[in-house]
Protein backbone atom coordinates (compact mmCIF):
# COMPACT_ATOMS: atom_id res chain seq x y z
CA UNK A 1 0.00 0.00 0.00
CA UNK A 2 3.03 2.50 0.82
CA UNK A 3 4.38 2.15 -2.83
CA UNK A 4 0.84 2.40 -4.21
CA UNK A 5 0.36 5.27 -2.18
CA UNK A 6 4.07 6.94 -2.72
CA UNK A 7 3.00 6.13 -6.91
CA UNK A 8 -0.08 8.02 -6.31
CA UNK A 9 1.13 11.18 -4.71
CA UNK A 10 3.91 11.12 -7.62
CA UNK A 11 1.64 11.13 -10.40
CA UNK A 12 -0.54 13.68 -8.73
CA UNK A 13 2.85 15.87 -8.54
CA UNK A 14 3.61 15.44 -11.91
CA UNK A 15 -0.16 16.50 -13.33
CA UNK A 16 -0.39 19.50 -10.91
CA UNK A 17 3.95 20.54 -12.17
CA UNK A 18 2.20 20.04 -15.96
CA UNK A 19 -0.45 21.88 -15.59
CA UNK A 20 1.23 24.75 -13.45
CA UNK A 21 3.92 24.72 -16.14
CA UNK A 22 1.09 26.16 -18.97
CA UNK A 23 -1.19 27.62 -16.16
CA UNK A 24 1.60 29.76 -13.77
CA UNK A 25 5.16 28.42 -14.95
CA UNK A 26 6.84 31.06 -12.84
CA UNK A 27 5.41 30.03 -9.77
CA UNK A 28 5.64 26.13 -10.53
CA UNK A 29 9.41 26.40 -12.09
CA UNK A 30 10.18 28.27 -8.58
CA UNK A 31 9.83 25.13 -6.62
CA UNK A 32 11.49 22.75 -8.93
CA UNK A 33 14.43 22.75 -6.50
CA UNK A 34 12.00 21.15 -3.43
CA UNK A 35 10.11 18.54 -5.74
CA UNK A 36 10.50 14.97 -5.79
CA UNK A 37 13.17 14.18 -8.76
CA UNK A 38 11.73 10.95 -9.13
CA UNK A 39 8.93 12.65 -11.11
CA UNK A 40 11.34 12.36 -14.04
CA UNK A 41 10.83 8.85 -14.13
CA UNK A 42 7.00 9.46 -15.49
CA UNK A 43 8.83 11.82 -17.97
CA UNK A 44 10.91 8.80 -19.10
CA UNK A 45 7.68 6.46 -18.95
CA UNK A 46 5.96 8.59 -21.55
CA UNK A 47 8.59 9.24 -24.25
CA UNK A 48 9.52 5.09 -24.19
CA UNK A 49 5.48 4.51 -24.62
CA UNK A 50 5.36 7.20 -27.79
CA UNK A 51 8.30 5.10 -29.46
CA UNK A 52 6.49 2.19 -28.13
CA UNK A 53 3.21 3.30 -30.12
CA UNK A 54 4.66 5.03 -33.49
CA UNK A 55 7.49 2.15 -34.14
CA UNK A 56 4.94 0.10 -36.08
CA UNK A 57 3.46 2.89 -38.09
CA UNK A 58 6.70 4.24 -39.15
CA UNK A 59 8.68 1.00 -39.49
CA UNK A 60 5.29 -0.65 -41.03
CA UNK A 61 6.09 -3.85 -39.19
CA UNK A 62 5.35 -5.72 -35.97
CA UNK A 63 8.15 -8.00 -35.92
CA UNK A 64 9.25 -7.87 -32.47
CA UNK A 65 12.53 -7.73 -32.59
CA UNK A 66 12.88 -4.83 -35.00
CA UNK A 67 10.67 -3.01 -33.24
CA UNK A 68 12.26 -3.53 -29.37
CA UNK A 69 15.25 -2.59 -31.25
CA UNK A 70 13.98 0.67 -32.63
CA UNK A 71 12.97 1.67 -29.26
CA UNK A 72 15.42 1.01 -27.64
CA UNK A 73 17.41 2.85 -29.77
CA UNK A 74 15.63 6.20 -29.87
CA UNK A 75 14.73 5.73 -25.89
CA UNK A 76 18.72 5.79 -25.73
CA UNK A 77 19.53 8.45 -27.90
CA UNK A 78 16.74 10.83 -26.19
CA UNK A 79 17.93 9.77 -22.75
CA UNK A 80 21.34 10.91 -23.40
CA UNK A 81 20.70 14.06 -25.27
CA UNK A 82 18.70 15.12 -21.98
CA UNK A 83 21.55 14.26 -19.77
CA UNK A 84 23.92 15.84 -22.17
CA UNK A 85 21.79 18.96 -22.57
CA UNK A 86 21.34 18.82 -18.57
CA UNK A 87 25.43 18.51 -18.43
CA UNK A 88 25.56 21.27 -21.24
CA UNK A 89 23.34 23.84 -19.19
CA UNK A 90 25.02 23.56 -16.14
CA UNK A 91 28.44 23.68 -17.77
CA UNK A 92 27.61 26.84 -19.20
CA UNK A 93 25.39 28.57 -16.58
CA UNK A 94 28.61 28.00 -14.43
CA UNK A 95 30.57 30.04 -17.19
CA UNK A 96 28.38 32.96 -16.85
CA UNK A 97 28.51 33.23 -13.28
CA UNK A 98 25.47 30.96 -12.36
CA UNK A 99 24.89 29.28 -9.04
CA UNK A 100 23.64 25.55 -10.28
CA UNK A 101 20.58 23.78 -8.85
CA UNK A 102 20.93 20.10 -10.31
CA UNK A 103 17.47 19.13 -9.00
CA UNK A 104 15.97 22.45 -10.61
CA UNK A 105 17.67 21.57 -13.96
CA UNK A 106 16.81 18.36 -14.42
CA UNK A 107 13.28 18.64 -13.28
CA UNK A 108 12.93 21.98 -15.46
CA UNK A 109 14.25 20.81 -18.64
CA UNK A 110 12.18 17.18 -18.01
CA UNK A 111 9.06 19.28 -17.97
CA UNK A 112 10.16 21.55 -21.10
CA UNK A 113 9.83 18.11 -22.80
CA UNK A 114 5.97 17.80 -22.34
CA UNK A 115 5.87 20.08 -25.09
CA UNK A 116 7.84 18.27 -27.40
CA UNK A 117 6.32 15.25 -26.11
CA UNK A 118 2.66 16.92 -27.13
CA UNK A 119 3.86 17.80 -30.49
CA UNK A 120 5.64 14.30 -31.70
CA UNK A 121 2.36 12.38 -30.29
CA UNK A 122 0.37 15.36 -32.31
CA UNK A 123 2.13 14.74 -35.77
CA UNK A 124 1.95 10.81 -35.40
CA UNK A 125 -2.22 11.29 -34.78
CA UNK A 126 -2.33 13.68 -37.62
CA UNK A 127 -0.22 11.99 -40.05
CA UNK A 128 -2.35 8.73 -39.22
CA UNK A 129 -5.60 10.96 -39.61
CA UNK A 130 -4.41 13.10 -42.69
CA UNK A 131 -1.58 11.75 -44.25
CA UNK A 132 0.52 13.07 -46.95
CA UNK A 133 0.30 14.50 -49.40
CA UNK A 134 -2.11 16.72 -48.56
CA UNK A 135 -4.42 18.14 -51.31
CA UNK A 136 -4.47 22.18 -51.87
CA UNK A 137 -7.93 22.00 -50.67
CA UNK A 138 -9.50 24.35 -48.12
CA UNK A 139 -9.77 21.40 -46.01
CA UNK A 140 -5.81 20.91 -46.47
CA UNK A 141 -5.20 24.29 -46.15
CA UNK A 142 -7.07 24.92 -43.12
CA UNK A 143 -5.34 21.84 -41.26
CA UNK A 144 -2.18 23.03 -42.47
CA UNK A 145 -2.84 26.43 -40.86
CA UNK A 146 -4.28 25.17 -37.23
CA UNK A 147 -1.28 22.90 -37.27
CA UNK A 148 1.33 25.78 -37.75
CA UNK A 149 -0.32 27.32 -35.07
CA UNK A 150 -0.33 25.25 -32.50
CA UNK A 151 3.29 24.22 -33.35
CA UNK A 152 4.08 27.54 -32.67
CA UNK A 153 2.17 27.85 -29.84
CA UNK A 154 4.25 24.80 -28.15
CA UNK A 155 7.38 26.72 -29.89
CA UNK A 156 7.14 29.77 -27.46
CA UNK A 157 6.16 27.19 -24.81
CA UNK A 158 9.30 25.40 -24.94
CA UNK A 159 11.31 28.76 -25.22
CA UNK A 160 9.63 30.11 -22.04
CA UNK A 161 10.32 26.81 -20.13
CA UNK A 162 13.74 27.00 -21.46
CA UNK A 163 14.33 30.42 -19.89
CA UNK A 164 12.66 29.77 -16.77
CA UNK A 165 14.90 26.21 -16.77
CA UNK A 166 17.81 28.69 -16.44
CA UNK A 167 16.35 31.63 -14.42
CA UNK A 168 15.95 29.51 -11.46
CA UNK A 169 18.04 26.30 -12.14
CA UNK A 170 20.95 28.34 -12.13
CA UNK A 171 19.98 31.56 -10.69
CA UNK A 172 20.39 33.52 -13.87
CA UNK A 173 19.47 37.29 -15.55
CA UNK A 174 18.06 38.08 -18.54
CA UNK A 175 21.55 39.00 -19.83
CA UNK A 176 23.21 35.92 -18.64
CA UNK A 177 20.61 33.83 -20.24
CA UNK A 178 21.35 35.52 -23.61
CA UNK A 179 24.92 34.94 -23.46
CA UNK A 180 24.09 30.93 -22.82
CA UNK A 181 21.58 31.36 -25.79
CA UNK A 182 23.97 32.39 -28.42
CA UNK A 183 26.51 29.30 -28.00
CA UNK A 184 23.46 26.43 -26.46
CA UNK A 185 21.15 27.29 -29.76
CA UNK A 186 23.92 26.72 -32.44
CA UNK A 187 24.89 23.75 -30.96
CA UNK A 188 21.53 22.45 -30.95
CA UNK A 189 21.05 23.26 -34.73
CA UNK A 190 24.34 20.88 -35.40
CA UNK A 191 23.10 18.49 -33.55
CA UNK A 192 19.81 18.54 -35.32
CA UNK A 193 21.69 18.20 -38.38
CA UNK A 194 23.48 15.27 -37.46
CA UNK A 195 20.14 13.21 -35.71
CA UNK A 196 19.51 14.40 -39.48
CA UNK A 197 22.31 12.75 -41.65
CA UNK A 198 22.26 9.84 -38.90
CA UNK A 199 19.01 9.25 -39.84
CA UNK A 200 17.68 8.85 -36.36
CA UNK A 201 15.15 11.79 -36.00
CA UNK A 202 13.73 14.00 -38.57
CA UNK A 203 13.08 16.31 -35.60
CA UNK A 204 15.47 16.47 -32.73
CA UNK A 205 13.86 15.11 -29.34
CA UNK A 206 14.88 17.98 -27.06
Amino acid sequence: MERVAALFKLVLAFTKNVWGSVRRPYATYRQFDREDPYQLLIHMGLIALYFFLVSPVKLRTLHPFILSLNVSRLFTVSLTTYIGICLLLLVLGKMVGGKPNLRAILLGWGYSLIPTLIWFFATSLFYLLLPPPRTETILGRSFSLIFNTFSLSLFFWKGMLYYLTLRFGMKLDLRQISVISVIFLPLLVVYAVLMYRFHIFRVPFV
